[in-house]
């Protein structure tokens, strides 16, 4: 029996002072749930820290938009792209 799942992937694309890495946060078998978790996780890093506002874990604006993912900027650091997505994975 093959069962399908959704996986939610933090993707930050690095800099040139920073080296890019990729995690999986959360799978589920409900899309929704993930989406819920997405949209959480996007906000957290929209939130401006004032007193550190090269803060590269904080400080995004929402750069784009796509059916399952979001794509990140950092205000200050105009180089610095983060995304998040949802993508089907097979249960093994």
């Amino acid at each position: 029996m093959e069962k399908k799942m959704f996986a939610l992937t933090y993707c930050y694309e690095g800099t040139d002072n920073t080296a890019p890495y990729g995690a999986t946060l959360a799978v589920s078998t409900d899309i929704e749930k993930l989406k819920t978790e997405m949209e959480k996780c996007v906000a957290e890093d929209c939130e401006v820290d004032e007193d550190n506002e090269w803060d590269d874990y904080k400080n995004f604006i929402v750069y784009a938009r796509y059916d399952n993912g979001v794509a990140l900027q950092h205000r200050k650091n105009i180089n610095l792209y983060a995304r998040y997505t949802i993508h089907s994975v097979d249960v093994l």
